[in-house]
């Protein structure tokens, strides 16, 4: 394996901890959605604030008299408020989040054995590259997609809970994505990268093969003239 392959895949290791870095800050902060609300029965002496992520987050309201802080537990609202959100759609983004963490660190992994060696297995070589890296953009994407379901299916139309709707309060057209969202998007771009990097050092790995047919040429024909 030559120094510029095995440089390649290193540069995917680094990759991969990024992207184990970038879903974990996702699964821990408190800013897939972000939005602001209103009560529809007096919307010029109201405002609230509303910020949550996967498992918690923080809701503000004002109704004129200042601002009242309350905490957003998820498992909590969802026992109470089924309709809140798509649960199903909840628990496979988690799940994808997880198992995206799962395979980045697998990816690193073997980058840092291919790096050091060149094994001879499937797995744990450059095809195993491949699979590893492969199924991190995969369960990136699905979270992603999922959650970008479950925006436009729910969140868009209202994040407060059925507490706050039967005291007017609306979010209606005021929600949007959060950073914590975001940080998962740029994980499935560093995914993606780190593929085309792995391809990229593969192949050239491959063309600095090509100059062994000359040697064996100019031997047989020394050994014809001779």
């Amino acid at each position: 394996m030559t120094m510029f392959k095995r440089g390649m895949i290193f540069v995917t290791f680094f990759l991969s901890c990024l992207i184990i870095a970038l879903l974990v800050a996702a699964l821990g902060t408190k800013y897939w959605i972000v939005a602001r609300a209103r009560r529809i029965s007096n919307p010029e002496e109201s405002d609230g604030r509303i910020n949550f992520g996967l498992f918690e987050g923080k809701k503000e309201l004002n109704v004129a008299y200042g601002w009242r802080t309350y905490e957003i537990k998820m498992l909590e609202l969802l026992h109470t408020d089924r309709e809140f959100l798509i649960y199903g759609v909840w628990v496979a983004t988690i799940g994808s989040l997880c198992a995206g963490v799962l395979f980045a660190a697998l990816a690193a992994i073997f980058a840092v054995i291919n790096t050091a060696t060149t094994p001879s297995g499937s797995l744990t070589g450059v095809p195993g590259l491949y699979l590893w890296n492969f199924f991190t953009l995969f369960f990136n994407l699905a979270a992603v997609s999922l959650w970008i379901t479950q925006f436009y299916q729910k969140l868009q139309y209202n994040v407060m809970s059925m507490e706050d709707q039967r005291n007017m309060w609306s979010s209606t057209d005021m929600a949007k994505f959060g950073y914590s969202f975001w940080f998962v998007v740029g994980a499935t771009i560093a995914s993606f990268v780190s593929l085309v990097i792995i391809y990229i050092g593969t192949n050239e790995g491959r063309q600095k093969k090509t100059p062994q047919p000359m040697i064996e040429e100019k031997s047989n024909g020394a050994i014809m003239l001779y």
